[in-house]
């Protein structure tokens, strides 16, 4: 049974500051549990740093505890790690998290920001050299290189098919919310093979797939799954979404 809450101690427990923005432009839009806690998360981390300007890292996110009990499936042994990846990924495509890469020799590391203009013109700042990283991203006292970083799938279509404009970057959101992010790469990368560089091309592979089923080398080969309705070979987006299908995604 769920713990009844007992209410907030608003004079005592320290506050985390959240953007008005976020619930009147960005909360009506969101329709992943991932996505969501995963965003609050960075908003907490933040807060218990130096505020809203606070660089949180991919790996504190990832062994967050609380973070990891809001994402882990009741009733399942699997870890939730593929599910807060998943959940950073979308809030990096919509745009309420900023990501970038921090790169000194072999060593990569991802780090979050909030998306506040403020962070927005330091990740530029700090992409060009005009200004040095801040202390918590450096690497054995070591000032890193600083690339912006955007979710694979986006990196993939600008690399393959054209340029991210604001309509393809929503697709791409509604992508990641509908079907695993390796199903997004796969049909990205049958689009380049069979020289249709297009979304709507994309976008029917994901649909076809997931109507009539993937084979076990991606092919559209009819599949012996039962979904809710009870019809054999029609697969549930969902459950790939949620269910046994997730660790078929690509970790980071």
């Amino acid at each position: 049974m769920t713990r009844r809450f007992g209410g907030f101690l608003v004079a005592s427990e320290p506050s985390v500051q959240v953007p008005r923005a976020f619930f009147t432009d960005v909360l009506p839009q969101v329709t992943e549990m991932a996505e969501l806690q995963a965003t609050l998360a960075v908003f907490r981390l933040a807060a218990d740093g130096d505020g809203i300007e606070t660089p949180v890292s991919h790996d504190l996110l990832l062994h967050d505890q609380t973070l990891r009990r809001a994402l882990r499936v009741t009733g399942s042994p699997r870890e939730p790690d593929q599910r807060i990846m998943t959940g950073l990924d979308l809030a990096v495509g919509r745009g309420t998290l900023l990501a970038f890469t921090a790169e000194r020799g072999a060593t990569k590391r991802v780090w979050y920001y909030v998306n506040t203009p403020v962070n927005q013109a330091l990740i530029a700042a700090m992409s060009r050299g005009a200004v040095a990283p801040p202390i918590a991203v450096w690497h054995d006292d070591q000032v890193p290189t600083v690339v912006p970083e955007r979710p694979n799938v986006f990196r993939l279509y600008e690399q393959n098919i054209g340029l991210l404009t604001p309509l393809i970057a929503d697709h791409l959101v509604d992508a990641l919310e509908s079907y695993p992010t390796e199903w997004i790469e796969d049909a990205i990368a049958e689009a380049v093979a069979y020289n249709r560089r297009s979304w709507r091309y994309i976008q029917r592979i994901l649909e076809k797939w997931a109507s009539d089923g993937r084979g076990p080398h991606g092919s559209g080969e009819r599949n012996n799954e039962t979904n809710r309705r009870g019809d054999p070979g029609h697969l549930d987006p969902n459950q790939y979404k949620h269910g046994r299908y997730l660790n078929r995604t690509r970790t980071r």
